[in-house]
């Protein structure tokens, strides 16, 4: 049996990271959650997640700020960074940081899910001879 994959959203909207760790944890996914740029960023030093969930506007640090930080501590992309934001012009600036994908609040559950999984698949397909 496949390495359960551990996920982390970063979202200080507390209804919405609950239901997004209610539904991943359904299809099998270990799921922790930060509400603020400063906790993900001590969460992900903690846990080492396979993917970050991360919202744009945040307290304490902003989503941007937050990418910026895991990039220099982990290296940019070697954590898949799937953005969650109701606001989309800052699509390019995140681009350039390397993020993995882009979902607009609110959002499909399900689009997500199939997000989450073509990422892992691109991932397993990079790392495969």
């Amino acid at each position: 049996m496949a390495e359960q994959k551990k996920i982390l959203i970063a979202d200080d909207e507390q209804q919405l990271a609950l239901a997004v760790k209610i539904r991943l944890q359904s299809k099998g996914y270990q799921v922790v959650v930060a509400s603020d740029g400063r906790a993900a960023i001590d969460l992900a030093q903690q846990q080492t997640p396979d993917l970050i969930i991360l919202d744009v506007v945040m307290p304490i640090m902003d989503g941007y700020s937050t990418l910026r930080e895991l990039n220099a501590r982990f290296g940019r992309g070697k954590i898949p960074v799937i953005i969650l934001t109701a606001r989309d012009r800052m699509k390019d600036l995140f681009e350039l940081e390397g993020i993995e994908d882009y979902v607009i609040k609110p959002f499909d559950h399900e689009d997500l899910l199939l997000r989450i999984e073509r990422t892992f698949q691109r991932r397993a397909a990079k790392s495969s001879p």
